[in-house]
């Protein structure tokens, strides 16, 4: 088992988030829902910024993915008893990074009652 342990940010983490993001690139939600997409209090003020919210959103998450599977390489490389933790915390941050810049990004876009600028 702990020999798995290296590969698990690659494994648990990059890899299988990229696979989301192209499965939401392929498949965005078509209608505004509480279940699966971008989901803000602002992507889902009316349906043009939904669709817009979540094409960035999948971009978005293609990007956190690269970025989790390239640090989920270190445990690899680095023999410290704890490395497997670093892909979690990029993972986070990554997200949140990630949803910080969509909501400027939709901030560009839309006021602030959800109509274009």
């Amino acid at each position: 088992m702990e020999d798995l342990i290296p590969w698990f940010g690659i494994l648990f983490y990059g890899l299988p988030i990229i696979v989301i993001g192209y499965i939401y690139k392929l498949k965005p939600p078509k209608e505004i829902n509480q279940f699966y997409g971008y989901r803000t209090r602002r992507s889902m003020k009316n349906q043009e910024i939904w669709d817009y919210a979540n094409k960035i959103g999948a971009q978005m998450i293609i990007y956190v993915g690269v970025i989790t599977l390239f640090f989920g390489l270190i445990p690899l490389f680095w023999d410290w008893p704890h490395a497997h933790f670093i892909p979690l915390f990029v993972l986070l941050i990554s997200i949140l990074i990630g949803m910080l810049y969509c909501e400027k990004l939709l901030d560009q876009r839309f006021d602030k009652n959800g109509n274009p600028k």
